[in-house]
This record gives C-alpha cells, sequence and structure tokens, in this order.
C-alpha cells in the first residue's frame, strides 16, 4: 500500500466481517480494515470513503473514479468506478 491509496488490494479472499490487516509494502502496519463485501484474491477494497467522482488510488497510480458513494471497506471493481484518463 502507498500513502496516496484509498483502496487496498487483498492477497487472499476474504469474507463480509472479515478484518483485515493493512501493511506496506516494506511491512509497515498501517491499521486494520473490515470487509462489508467479500472480495477475490488480489480484488480491491476501499480504505477511505469514497464520494462519486473521487479519484481512486492503488499502489500511488490513479487507476479510477468512483461512480457512486463507495463506503470504507466495500467491494471496489468495475461496478463502482470507471477508468480515467490521468498525467500521474
Amino acid at each position: 500500500m502507498n500513502e496516496k491509496d484509498n483502496v487496498i488490494t487483498v492477497i487472499d479472499a476474504v469474507q463480509s466481517g472479515d478484518v483485515i490487516t493493512v501493511t506496506r509494502k516494506d511491512g509497515t502496519v498501517v491499521g486494520d480494515l473490515k470487509a462489508l463485501e467479500a472480495a477475490d484474491r488480489y480484488h480491491k477494497l476501499a480504505y477511505l470513503d469514497l464520494e462519486p467522482g473521487d479519484l481512486v488510488t492503488k499502489y500511488g497510480q490513479t487507476i479510477g473514479r468512483a461512480t457512486c458513494a463507495i463506503r470504507r471497506g466495500e467491494y471496489v471493481h468495475v461496478h463502482n468506478i470507471e477508468s480515467v484518463k490521468t498525467n500521474d
């Protein structure tokens, strides 16, 4: 996880209600996150609440824009984000 990120990638599949320890690549623990929805391995959950139009950042890079409100812990995928062209 990069300090700019507002989503996390789960390393193993998670179920709704699971508590995930969020760490950076160097092993630094950032905090815990309760999954509000299930997510498959290598899929994303919101680490912060997102509003419609917010840019979605993963590994320090913009990967899309929220198309609706996404709560912390919700599954983030094509059903609630869209692609954007950025210069970052």
